[in-house]
């Protein structure tokens, strides 16, 4: 019995359409991670204390987007794009240059590691979102080597006692401290993320 083998051109067409499919994923969840970080980030327009609550949240909440993104797409550069876009938009939103460069250089770490794996080790999955979510600190870099000018513009958009107070509580040493806490957080954000992977999304046929 003769064996019927797909024309090419219908190959070609169906590994167009998983390449269309795999970029609107990553357009979709890019988007929902910004969006959830942006949101949430609003909370600090209370205060800069509150900078202390929104992003370990946003990273918590975030950790079940890159999750299931990365067992969705499964291919090498999803990360990477949505970290240059990020920091474009974080840009755009008059943050400094250094947090372009700080994202795209970690989402291009987290991308290695979790081809390392395949897209389906799950441990790789959570390291490489906790190491995407260190590009945090870049949005800090510039203050420490140009702290006087870091905050000289905060206070041109928030006012000079919000600058002030920014800059009490988030010295050198914090922000250290801060992102080192917040790669924990990123850690318990994408072993969350796993458990709902596993427990509601495989099920639904979705992973």
């Amino acid at each position: 019995m003769t064996t019927i083998k797909p024309l090419p051109e219908l190959k070609e067409r169906s590994a167009a359409g998983t390449t269309a499919q795999k970029v609107v994923y990553t357009g979709v969840f890019t988007a929902v991670y910004f969006v959830t970080f942006f949101v949430i980030g609003m909370i600090g327009f209370f205060g800069p204390q509150f900078m202390f609550i929104s992003a370990p949240l946003a990273i918590l909440i975030n950790g079940t987007v890159i999750i299931l993104m990365l067992n969705k797409v499964r291919s090498f550069g999803a990360l990477t794009t949505l970290g240059v876009i990020v920091g474009i938009l974080m840009m755009f939103t008059g943050h400094a240059w250094t947090a372009l460069a700080m994202i795209t250089a970690t989402a291009l770490i987290a991308d290695l590691i979790a081809k390392s794996g395949g897209y389906r080790d799950q441990k790789k999955n959570i390291i490489a979102y906790a190491i995407l979510q260190v590009w945090y600190l870049g949005a800090w870099l510039p203050v420490f080597y140009g702290a006087d000018a870091y905050y000289a513009d905060i206070a041109r958009q928030m006012g000079q006692e919000y600058a002030d107070h920014m800059r009490s509580l988030y010295t050198p040493t914090i922000l250290i401290i801060f992102t080192i806490a917040n790669f924990l957080i990123a850690l318990l954000g994408g072993w969350i993320g796993v458990k709902i992977l596993k427990r509601n999304f495989q099920k639904a046929g979705m992973a």
